[in-house]
C-alpha cells in the first residue's frame, strides 16, 4: 500500500514537473517582441548621468514594448501622451515641461498606431505592465480601458499624491480617468502568467514602485527590459541615475538586474540608451 501511493505521488510530481516545463518551452517557441519608441527627448544628459555629460544636450529614445504571447497580447509601456504629438506639447504639458524636456513625437510613434503597424488594435491588449507613472512611460494608459493594467501599489500611491519635489514628472491628465480600470496591484516581483516566461520584478529607486520586466524569449534569450531603473550603459556601468527618487534603492536595483542578467546569461534593454536603441531592429519582432 504503502509503496504504491508512492509510486502515485512520483508519477504525479513528474508529470506536474513535465507540465510546468513543457508550458514553458511552449510559451518561449510563441513569444513575439516588439521594440519600439514613442519618438525621442531632447534634454541635458547629465539628468541621466549624474555629474557625467553634464550639458551634452542629445535626443533620446523612449522604449515600449508589444509582447505577443500565447495567453495575450501586452505591453510595456505606452509612451508620451498622443496630445504632445507634432508640436503640440505646449497645450498639453505646459510650457515648463515642454521647455524641460522637449518632446519630438509623430502621431504614427504613439503605441496605438505601432500596435496597428504589427497588425493589432488597443482592444487586443490583455496586460498593460507600466513601468511607472512618468510622463513618458505612462501617457497613454487611458487608450486601454478594458486591460489589466500591472503596477506596483506604492507607484499607483505616489502618482495620485506625489511628493512635491517629484511632481512634475507625474501629469495627472494622462491617468485621471484611469482610477477605476482594472488593475492588478503588486507588492513586489510577479510570474505574469505562472510559466516564468514574462516576469515582473520590483526595481524600485527611479520612483516608489518602479518595475523592470524579465522576458524568456526562444532565439534570443532572456531580456531584462528595464525600464527606467537603467537608463544608459553608463547606469549600468555604476553611474548613479540623474533623476532618482531614491539614490541607495536604484543603485540596488541596477545591481539586480545586473545580477539577474548574468544568471540568465540574458540582456539589459535601457529606456533612453541612443547607441543601443539605433542598433535594435524596429520593424519586427524578437523571438
Amino acid at each position: 500500500m504503502f509503496k504504491r501511493n508512492m509510486k502515485t505521488n512520483i508519477i504525479v510530481t513528474v508529470f506536474i514537473l513535465c507540465s510546468f516545463v513543457c508550458s514553458t518551452a511552449i510559451a518561449e517557441d510563441s513569444i513575439k517582441l516588439y521594440q519600439v519608441s514613442s519618438g525621442v527627448l531632447k534634454f541635458d544628459k547629465g539628468w541621466l548621468t549624474a555629474m557625467r555629460d553634464v550639458g551634452k544636450i542629445l535626443e533620446f529614445p523612449v522604449a515600449m514594448y508589444i509582447i505577443d504571447h500565447p495567453r495575450g497580447l501586452l505591453l510595456y509601456d505606452t509612451g508620451m501622451n498622443a496630445a504632445v504629438s507634432d508640436g503640440k506639447c505646449e497645450s498639453y504639458w505646459g510650457k515648463g515641461l515642454c521647455s524641460a524636456f522637449m518632446p519630438i513625437q509623430r502621431r504614427d510613434q504613439v503605441i496605438d498606431k505601432w500596435l496597428e503597424k504589427f497588425g493589432y488594435s488597443v482592444n487586443d491588449v490583455k496586460y498593460v505592465v507600466t513601468s511607472h507613472m512618468h510622463l513618458d512611460h505612462a501617457g497613454n494608459m487611458e487608450m486601454f480601458p478594458k486591460a489589466v493594467h500591472v503596477l506596483q501599489k506604492a507607484e499607483l500611491k505616489a502618482a495620485w499624491w506625489p511628493e512635491k519635489f517629484q511632481r512634475a514628472a507625474f501629469v495627472l491628465k494622462d491617468y485621471d480617468n484611469a482610477r477605476d480600470f482594472n488593475y492588478l496591484q503588486l507588492d513586489g516581483d510577479f510570474d505574469l502568467f505562472g510559466d516564468g516566461s514574462v516576469v515582473v520584478l520590483d526595481t524600485k529607486g527611479h520612483t516608489q514602485g518602479h518595475q523592470s520586466l524579465m522576458v524568456k524569449l526562444k532565439n534570443t534569450g532572456t531580456l531584462f527590459l528595464a525600464g527606467d531603473a537603467v537608463y544608459t550603459p553608463e547606469n549600468e556601468a555604476g553611474v548613479i541615475p540623474g533623476i532618482t527618487w531614491n539614490t541607495y534603492e536604484s543603485m540596488k536595483s541596477i545591481d539586480r538586474l545586473k545580477m539577474l542578467r548574468d544568471s540568465h546569461q540574458g540582456s539589459i534593454w535601457y529606456s533612453h540608451g541612443i547607441d543601443q536603441y539605433a542598433e535594435h531592429k524596429h520593424d519586427t519582432y524578437y523571438d
